[in-house]
Formats: C-alpha cells, sequence, structure tokens
C-alpha cells in the first residue's frame, strides 16, 4: 500500500496523464469514479467502448525500471498463451512512461479490463479451486524459464528492507529478534531451479479472474513479483482461499471437500510441488507476514492533518492489523 498521504483521489492528474492515451472522453467523468488506490492509484477510463485501467505511482514510490521489467513479463507470457491482462499503448506506442505533473513525477502504465470475475465474486466450486491452483502450476511453470525479469529484486532484498524499517521505526525487540530467526532459517534452504525463481508475490483471490463463458483464468497486479521460493506463491493463494466466492451465496468455507488439497491437486496437475517444498509453506507465511508488518510500519509512519473520517477508520484498522501481524511474528 501507498503511504496514507498518496491515498487521495487526484482526478485531474489522472485526466492530465490519460490525454496520452487514446480514450473516449465522454464516459471519463463516469469511470473515474471507480478508482481505487492501493499500492498505485488505478483510474479507469474506456478506450473504444473497453474499459482500460490507467495505474500512477509516484516516482518515489517505484522506479520505472520495475514496471518496464513488469511489462516485460507479462508480454512474454501473453506470447506464450498465459492470460494475464494487456497493457496498453500510448498514443507513441509506448508502453509505460516517467512524468513530471504539476503533482510531482509519476510512473504511468495502462492495462485492458480481463474478461470474467475475480475468484471473490465467483461460486467456490470444487472445479474453480482446482482450476485456481493449476492456473498457478502453469504460471510457475512459464515464469521458471522466462527470460525477463532478472533484475526483479529477490527475497533477500525484501528481508534487507524490512530489517531496514525494524531500526528505522524502532519496532519491539521481539519482533526484531523474530526476523533475525526467519532469516536465518531462510537462508538454509535450497535455492534449486525446481523450487526458486520469478514468482507473482500477490497471487490471491482479488487478482485472478475467471470467465465461466470460456472456463478462462486470468491473471493480473504483476508489480510485486520477485525471485522467491515458488512456495511464497502457494501459502498466499491458500491462505486467501477463504476469500473465493466470499461475495457470492457459495463462499470456499462451505466446500465440504478439503479447498487445500484441491488447490494443490490442481497445481500437482501441472507442475511437481514436493513435500519437502509443502513442508516450507510455514516459513513462506511468516516472510509475507514480516514484509506485510513493516509495510505498515511504512504506511502508518506520517500523520495526515485533518484526515477524514475514512482515513481515520482505516489508520485504525491497519493499525490492528499491524498488532495483529506482531502476535505472529512472536508466537
Amino acid at each position: 500500500m501507498l503511504k496514507l498521504k498518496y491515498l487521495f483521489e487526484n482526478f485531474e492528474l489522472a485526466k492530465n496523464c490519460i490525454q496520452n492515451y487514446d480514450h473516449d472522453p465522454d464516459s471519463l467523468n463516469e469511470t473515474l469514479g471507480w478508482f481505487r488506490i492501493s499500492s498505485n492509484a488505478v483510474y479507469p477510463f474506456r478506450r473504444g467502448g473497453r474499459l482500460c485501467f490507467l495505474r500512477l505511482c509516484p516516482a518515489a514510490e517505484k522506479p520505472i525500471e520495475d514496471v518496464e521489467s513488469e511489462i516485460a513479463v507479462i508480454a512474454w507470457l501473453r506470447a506464450q498463451g498465459f492470460a494475464a491482462m494487456e497493457p496498453v499503448p500510448m498514443k507513441d506506442g509506448r508502453l509505460s512512461g516517467l512524468f513530471s505533473t504539476p503533482w510531482g513525477d509519476f510512473v504511468v502504465s495502462c492495462f485492458g479490463q480481463v474478461p470474467g470475475q475475480s475468484l471473490e465474486n465467483c461460486p467456490a466450486t470444487p472445479a474453480l479451486i482446482e482450476g485456481y491452483g493449476r492456473c498457478l502450476g502453469q504460471l510457475h511453470s512459464l515464469l521458471e524459464r522466462c527470460p525477463h525479469g532478472k533484475n526483479r529484486q529477490d527475497y533477500r532484498g525484501l528481508l534487507a528492507q524490512a530489517e531496514k524499517r525494524l531500526e528505522q521505526y524502532g519496532a519491539p525487540a521481539s519482533v526484531r529478534e523474530a526476523a533475525q530467526q526467519l532469516i536465518a532459517r531462510l537462508e538454509q534452504l535450497p535455492t534449486s531451479p525446481a523450487s526458486y525463481g520469478l514468482v507473482h508475490y500477490d497471487f490471491e483471490p482479488d487478482n485472478v479472474f475467471y470467465d465461466s463463458q470460456s472456463g478462462q483464468f486470468s491473471v493480473i497486479d504483476f508489480d510485486d513479483m520477485i525471485h522467491c521460493w515458488y512456495g511464497l506463491d502457494v501459502v498466499r493463494a491458500l491462505d486467501g482461499l477463504s476469500d473465493v466466492g466470499g461475495d457470492t451465496d457459495m463462499p470456499c468455507v462451505q466446500l465440504d471437500c478439503d479447498p487445500a488439497a484441491l488447490f494443490l491437486q490442481g497445481y500437482r496437475s501441472v507442475r511437481p510441488f514436493s513435500q519437502a517444498e509443502e513442508a516450507m509453506l510455514p516459513l513462506m507465511r511468516r516472510l509475507v507476514q514480516l514484509v506485510e508488518y513493516t509495510n505498515l510500519l511504512d504506511v502508518l509512519d506520517a500523520d495526515v492533518p485533518n484526515p477524514p473520517e475514512w482515513m481515520v477508520h482505516l489508520r485504525s484498522v491497519l493499525e490492528g492489523k499491524q498488532r495483529w501481524l506482531e502476535s505472529q511474528l512472536t508466537t
């Protein structure tokens, strides 16, 4: 998530940047109202009737090289027939750019809408859960031989940043000790090509879409990709299974069978996942928790003067999550 100060909508900034793209101006005021801001500010617009998503991030928060490598990986995956979100070119043909605006410097990119609905909005049938696992297995099989993304940081970069933030924000000694124990254990894990490589990092139900008419799964939001153990994606998906179908009358938690077993069955139908890799999952979960905890330290660091009510509530929710993560890390 971006720092709290970046969570305010800026429609004038969005309109300024959208001028770089072919777009349908008549519907712009309507679609911009569907914006969302998390790790990026995302503003929808229509282009020839098709919904596209302008993605903005302050240059201080993300180097453009990361976006360029992300788009290169996505383009390669699409060329292999994998259903990843489609990069949308600017009028001059570029797929990303660094722009100076009256509101500061922003990294700009854009992606087309994928078909179907997110897994949060799809009934959680056994076939869907198994297909979700199969989709991740297919993605890992491709990323294992992807020639792009070599400059993406690895888990050591994440840990170095986490350690820096623990020190910078004065985290409790118990959390810092837990971080050191985790780092020591991760350093003992094997990093063979069979278990370690480029991963999505955020392979959760809100980033995977299913089109019931075609039976196709599509994946979005590759901007957090890192080099890590494939088990990291697996554990994030497994921990997110309770969100599958959460906005329907058939959530995953109501399945008569074991959703985790179904997911792993789907994954293993296209790619091996050994018992040794499965045994790593608790460590992968703690790695995610540590990174998330230190990200929250950074997000919550600066106060926003006269914050609106929604931000006061959001801060309270995030502080509660921070306390929960702290308890998890020190248990």
